[in-house]
């Protein structure tokens, strides 16, 4: 199974995740301990303050640790919804794909061409290039 890791709980974030979800794929949703998260209901930015969300049939669960994160991907009925650091995941998870669905427009981009074989950057901010991993 291809892990994926998505950053960010809003409503980008979350189609994200929940269409990846639904095609197969082990997603974990990532943000910082205080998301911003702008349409509470609509997505599964619910799961990090109120721990569980659901949206259209996917079910989304808070997780603190690792070994949460990889016990609901391999049972695969849950998405996962990691709030913490980002670190832990990158070293520990054994992902291919890192998409950025944060749609950051004011801030400068983050440097994660590195941080997995693919890496997607959704939104106006984000930068291409070289990743200088993997083939």
């Amino acid at each position: 199974m291809t892990i994926v890791i998505v950053r960010g709980l809003g409503d980008i974030g979350s189609a994200v995740a929940h269409l990846l979800f639904r095609e197969g794929y082990g997603v974990v949703i990532h943000d910082d301990p205080r998301p911003a998260a702008t349409r509470r209901g609509m997505a599964f930015a619910d799961a990090a303050f109120d721990g569980r969300a659901q949206l259209a049939g996917v079910r989304a669960v808070r997780v603190d640790t690792l070994r949460e994160v990889a016990h609901a991907l391999e049972r695969r009925e849950t998405v996962p919804v990691h709030v913490g650091p980002l670190g832990p995941l990158l070293a520990g998870l054994g992902h291919r794909v890192l998409v950025d669905a944060r749609v950051r427009k004011r801030t400068a981009p983050d440097v994660q061409l590195a941080a997995a074989d693919l890496t997607i950057a959704m939104g106006p901010a984000g930068e291409s290039g070289p990743s200088g991993r993997g083939t």
